[in-house]
């Protein structure tokens, strides 16, 4: 008992002296894969909704909407900040226990704005942010025993984990002690939310806002514990507390949860070094990845006209396979555009589409064809030819027990001429980081290594759509490659809003 406790302990005591090289480089990637997808996801619709409400609040010009250049309070900074992260769902998350990240670089970027710190505080600030979300995250995913593999609840991470890390992160920049530490991660469990219903909910946006919202929640968090606010003891371990809240107890009274794996491993154990980058041409959700490099091989493998496509039939190894990247993400009950293009990322209609119009997935690809722009009417057409069926028997019969994705995602196209063209599914390499070191590879089950030229390439992309020239991408690069050696933030925050934009406000 006591994790929490020891948790603020530890996180209050921890310095960047503590922080082994590798660590501190991998603080950094998660930074900077954050900012990229921060840059072009400030371009996502639905999210200029929220910063329309934020211009509309006139709060005190504390802190920087990235791109945009609107100057807000560090709440409210954080909440579009975050939002812009994960705008695309290319947004970095931590295979130990964190889910979704992005929350603690929101609100690292919104506070430290109004703070006279060093590159060293921030990346201790957002290691010791990211370290929170795992470790919590961690002791609420022990696996259900005769549950299917369990362990998935039905809250998502951005709001039900991130208020954590921006609480903390907050927290470090501010410098709590462990007891206002403590108060700040209690507080934070009062702030929680986000299950996934959006699933199920044509027209909602709101998924890709929940970054955002955890940002927010954990930056008040902390700054109310700064005023003196309290929040009760043993908040993630006592009864009914945020564990408990989570993922309950079984019938016999046993807890799904186990909060020993909070404090596993102080200063040894890193959960941040099984950073996880999606950067193969494929946003969230892996059953749509599967699919979508399936239709990429088909299509090159057999150069047909798309506009000759009659249906495109993506078979599922089962029926949780179809739910995932089927019923919950439009194949089944896409209506519109915007509903066949996705409420909660990318639809599998819309992915499999594309690949077979454009002929690559990509973020430059998907975000230069998304309505008005590229062969968006090709894509919207032919995605209302995609849907998803469930067939056991094919991948019993031709996989058995040989490794290929879970669910499955084979693709059959039915031509006007009555061919029909199919392709077996393509397992989908992983999203995992590593630089190819096999210790790093041994160490997060790294199946796709990632190098920091490829990262750049990620940030470069998004860069470019939101109008950064390459001098102003050189800098921001710099800068947070180089963070360590840094005296100020300020010189990344003036270089989030590029000259263009501060030109044409000043028209």
């Amino acid at each position: 008992m006591n994790e929490t406790t020891k948790l603020a302990q530890w996180l209050a005591e921890l310095s960047y002296e503590d922080l082994p090289e590798e660590v501190v480089n991998f603080t950094k990637r998660f930074i900077f894969d954050d900012v990229g997808c921060m840059l072009g996801g400030a371009l996502q619709l639905g999210n200029k909704s929220i910063l329309r409400d934020v211009i509309s609040a006139e709060e005190n010009e504390q802190s920087t909407v990235a791109l945009y250049g609107v100057r807000t309070s560090a709440p409210l900074a954080a909440l579009v900040n975050g939002a812009f992260i994960a705008g695309w769902d290319y947004d970095s998350m931590a295979a130990e226990g964190g889910g979704h990240m992005g929350s603690q670089t929101a609100a690292l970027l919104a506070v430290a704005e109004g703070l006279q710190v060093t590159g060293k505080d921030l990346i201790l600030a957002e290691c010791a942010g990211i370290e929170a979300q795992c470790r919590i995250g961690r002791c609420a995913l022990v696996r259900h025993k005769g549950v299917g593999g369990g362990g998935a609840h039905p809250w998502h991470s951005n709001t039900a984990l991130g208020p954590f890390a921006a609480a903390v992160t907050t927290a470090k920049l501010l410098g709590f002690d462990a007891e206002k530490m403590e108060h700040a991660i209690a507080i934070a469990v009062s702030n929680l939310g986000g299950n996934y219903q959006h699933y199920f909910s044509w027209g909602s946006s709101v998924k890709r806002a929940r970054c955002g919202i955890g940002a927010w929640s954990g930056v008040r968090a902390a700054l109310l514990a700064a005023e003196g606010l309290r929040g009760p003891e043993q908040s993630l371990e006592g009864k009914w507390g945020w564990a408990e809240a989570i993922v309950g107890r079984q019938d016999s009274g046993e807890p799904w949860f186990d909060t020993s794996l909070i404090t596993e491993g102080f200063g040894e154990k890193w959960n941040l070094l099984s950073y996880n980058t999606k950067a193969g041409g494929c946003g969230c959700v892996t059953t749509l990845q599967c699919p979508t490099l399936t239709a990429v091989e088909l299509k090159r493998k057999h150069p047909f006209d798309y506009k000759d496509v009659i249906s495109v039939e993506v078979q599922f190894k089962d029926d949780y396979g179809l739910q995932q990247a089927g019923q919950n993400l439009g194949t089944q009950l896409g209506e519109t555009p915007e509903q066949r293009l996705g409420t909660s990322g990318w639809s599998l209609q819309w992915m499999v589409a594309e690949a077979l119009v454009v002929g690559i997935p990509g973020i430059r690809e998907q975000l230069n064809n998304i309505r008005p722009y590229g062969k968006y009417k090709e894509i919207e057409e032919l995605s209302t030819k995609v849907f998803g069926t469930v067939n056991p028997d094919y991948y019993r019969e031709h996989f058995g027990s040989k490794p290929h994705h879970k669910w499955g995602g084979r693709v059959i196209i039915t031509l006007k001429d009555g061919e029909m063209l199919e392709h077996e599914p393509v397992i989908h390499p992983g999203c995992r980081m590593s630089d190819g070191d096999d210790k790093f590879s041994a160490h997060v089950g790294a199946i796709n290594t990632i190098n920091m030229e490829q990262l750049a390439e990620k940030f470069r992309m998004q860069a470019d759509i939101a109008g950064f020239t390459s001098e102003e991408q050189d800098m921001i690069m710099s800068f947070i490659l180089t963070m360590e050696q840094q005296q100020s933030i300020h010189d990344l925050i003036a270089h989030l809003v590029p000259q263009q934009m501060i030109e044409r406000k000043a028209q």
